[in-house]
């Protein structure tokens, strides 16, 4: 029979998929006070406390702000760095008992194919993918990819007891919140976080169309038609 308080935790995580099957991708919501205060919740739960953020409004005006930064600096690689300890610490605490490791492994597979099915931000996953340049564009952090290992996390630490697996995914879930506000990607340098919002997706039947139209506009302007190869540029700004 399953614990009270796992019972508590699967519902808190229904009424976050039912609050993220609410976007709308042809019209997401988009406040960014909401978005800096859910990602500042999260910075402080990681020990960072100056965060700063600049919004960039589309893929290349984020090219541009991100253009001759290096990524491999330690000011660059602190959010990853602290990030991979908590995760790492998490996962020593697992494994240092077989069965719950074991246990652990089984219900994140599980975990998987329920919010696979549920979430469906594979869509926004894939709009955000390949429209950063260089360096930058294997850097950023798909808000969408990242809120769905969230939930899965979530869901598979019912299973299992890790003080040190709940406070990492305390920690990441803010960004459920930043997503339904409309964050697409980031990209952090020391303590700022370069942000780019979700775009407005044409779809037809479920699916990005790919008829030459544009497929994703952001704030700015900036639209991009979709094929099976990828994004290309529009042939002028539309209308957010």
């Amino acid at each position: 029979m399953p614990r009270r308080e796992d019972v508590a935790v699967v519902d808190e995580v229904e009424k976050i998929i039912s609050r993220l099957n609410g976007i709308d991708p042809e019209r997401p919501y988009f406040d960014p006070i909401v978005v800096e205060e859910a990602v500042s919740r999260h910075a402080r739960l990681i020990g960072f406390r100056d965060v700063s953020f600049t919004w960039a409004m589309g893929p290349q005006q984020a090219n541009d702000e991100l253009s001759g930064i290096d990524f491999s600096s330690s000011e660059s690689c602190l959010w990853a760095d602290t990030t991979k300890s908590m995760r790492d610490q998490a996962l020593a605490e697992l494994s240092a008992d077989p069965v719950i490791s074991e246990a652990y492994r089984q219900a994140q597979a599980n975990a998987a194919d329920r919010i696979a099915d549920a979430l469906h931000l594979e869509i926004f996953a894939l709009a955000l993918r390949n429209l950063i340049s260089g360096d930058a564009g294997t850097r950023g952090y798909n808000v969408a990819s990242l809120v769905t290992s969230v939930m899965r996390d979530v869901v598979a630490n019912s299973s299992v007891e890790s003080e040190r697996l709940e406070d990492l995914n305390e920690a990441y879930l803010p960004f459920a919140d930043a997503l339904m506000a409309g964050l697409g990607s980031f990209w952090i340098v020391g303590q700022r976080f370069v942000c780019l919002p979700l775009p407005r997706l044409r779809l037809e039947d479920g699916a990005l169309v790919s008829d030459g139209r544009p497929a994703a506009v952001w704030p700015n302007g900036e639209a991009y038609a979709f094929r099976e190869d990828g994004f290309f540029p529009a042939l002028q700004s539309v209308e957010w």
